[in-house]
């Protein structure tokens, strides 16, 4: 037996011990360093940000709805499409409190010569596609946030909602959003019981190709689960005509998000639409512009927006 340690020097022991190990762990992820900077992961290794940035650059599709539920007012943003004023929707338009964005546009890849020319002191790219070339050509203007790797674009939202948290020195300001939005979503579902196990299909709001394309990857689909209902499952990214009346007859509510009366015409019009059990028991649910973009954008703003909108249409579908 080896001989016992004396009470005062096991615990000093310990508390050196303590701190040999926590010289080891790697700083949790959005931690103000010492010298006061953040140091954020992605897909091309590690951007330190030496302070809170004040001239953010928005140079991805949807990173600027993340930035202004921080607060966060970027002087610029990247347009991504429904023409609204600023590149910015209606569910965050007011948060810009009177500030003027400059707006960009990926059409034709990052701009970067137009953003150098803003002096920003953070750039963020979580949502823009970033290759190696242009990662390094926006580093050497300013400190740059990229994709984590998963996806060069559209990554599941939590992740690109961390990702900017840290990078604004708002880490913690995050996690309570997103949790926030995630109890919100299983509110839903303690509130309606009838949600249960009925089986939906989030769709695009147009035919593609003699097709209907299911929208986005799986992740886009997990508010839904969280409300309660069954993902059909699909098959695939589409469902081609000889396949749509047995796939889509599958599900108790069809939701599909047309941008404007139009395309929820041109959709009954079709005779395969027009023919479907969801047609003939009104269970089609059409969600117009402003719900179409809040399902495409899957921000920490435009999630609530769904939240609160959407619910009360799938039951009307349901009635």
């Amino acid at each position: 037996m080896p001989p016992a340690v004396p009470r005062r020097r096991f615990l000093a022991m310990t508390a050196a011990a303590a701190v040999v190990l926590s010289a080891c762990e790697s700083p949790k992820p959005g931690a103000v360093a010492k010298d006061g900077s953040v140091t954020v992961k992605h897909v091309f290794g590690e951007t330190k940000i030496p302070k809170p940035p004040t001239r953010v650059v928005s140079a991805g599709l949807t990173d600027a709805d993340d930035l202004l539920a921080l607060g966060v007012v970027p002087v610029a943003v990247t347009d991504w499409f429904g023409g609204e004023p600023f590149g910015v929707w209606p569910w965050a338009a007011a948060r810009l409190g009177g500030a003027q964005p400059v707006v960009l546009s990926l059409a034709d890849g990052v701009q970067v010569d137009q953003i150098a020319g803003l002096k920003p002191d953070l750039i963020v790219a979580t949502n823009a596609g970033l290759d190696k070339d242009t990662y390094d050509r926006l580093t050497a203007i300013a400190p740059t946030v990229a994709q984590s790797g998963r996806d060069a674009f559209f990554e599941p939202w939590r992740e690109q909602a961390t990702t900017i948290g840290e990078a604004v020195f708002h880490n913690d300001d995050m996690q309570k959003l997103i949790s926030a939005i995630d109890a919100k979503f299983s509110g839903i579902k303690d509130n309606n019981p009838q949600f249960a196990g009925k089986r939906v299909l989030l769709l695009d709001g147009t035919l593609h190709n003699d097709a209907v394309t299911v929208t986005g990857p799986a992740w886009r689909h997990d508010f839904l689960t969280k409300m309660g209902f069954t993902v059909v499952d699909a098959g695939g990214p589409t469902i081609s005509r000889d396949r749509m009346a047995t796939v889509l007859d599958s599900a108790d509510v069809l939701i599909w998000t047309t941008e404007s009366d139009e395309e929820q015409a041109a959709l009954l019009a079709d005779p395969t639409v027009a023919a479907l059990t969801a047609t003939k028991r009104k269970r089609n649910v059409f969600t117009g512009k402003e719900l179409a973009g809040a399902i495409a954008y899957a921000s920490t703003l435009s999630y609530p927006v769904l939240a609160d909108k959407l619910p009360p249409m799938i039951t009307a579908a349901l009635s």
